[in-house]
């Protein structure tokens, strides 16, 4: 299995596993879809550019690619293992409200040079994400339905929703 992708609402783990898995395997490179989609200053690419960036990645034999709902329609059919990080929202909270204090005015290695965190900023889009959580599941597990009834995907989902879960795929994938 060299091909999967980490998924979940803002504020999951998903770098941070994203980045456990590498670990494991170093020889198959983490895309951060942050990095596909950003430029400077968060200001997004056009969406054809977008696209055909990650078709680029999709299209090689190896990776690991971590990034929210928007990229699984075009992602799954070529994935082997989709990881589902789902944990409590008690936990989702606590990072999005900790992280631009982690990470004050830096900005985040999964993310392209120019995307500094800043609290105030932040936060706006912590309050958006904590309003979209449903509509990020939704979006999620539909994806994953659409793709296992179409036969797109033969992909394994592993929906992890705690730490022992996470544990266990990251030693799944190891061993894998």
């Amino acid at each position: 299995m060299q091909r999967l992708i980490v998924t979940g609402s803002n504020g999951t783990g998903k770098s941070h596993l994203a980045a456990r898995l590498n670990a494991a395997h170093p020889d198959i490179a983490v895309v951060s879809f942050d990095a596909i989609k950003l430029t400077r200053n968060w200001s997004q690419r056009p969406r054809p550019e977008i696209d055909a960036e990650l078709a680029q990645v999709i299209a090689g034999e190896a990776w690991i690619l971590e990034g929210g709902p928007s990229l699984l329609d075009q992602a799954l059919a070529r994935a082997e293992i989709v990881l589902w990080i789902d944990p409590p929202e008690y936990v989702r909270v606590w990072r999005l409200l900790t992280r631009p204090w982690r990470n004050f005015g830096k900005t985040r290695a999964e993310l392209p040079d120019g995307n500094v965190d800043w609290p105030l900023q932040q936060y706006k889009f912590a309050l958006r994400s904590f309003k979209n959580r449903s509509k990020f599941r939704r979006k999620i597990a539909s994806s994953l339905e659409a793709a296992r009834l179409n036969a797109a995907s033969a992909a394994q989902v592993w929906h992890c929703r705690t730490r022992a879960d996470l544990d266990a795929a990251v030693k799944a994938w190891a061993e894998g």
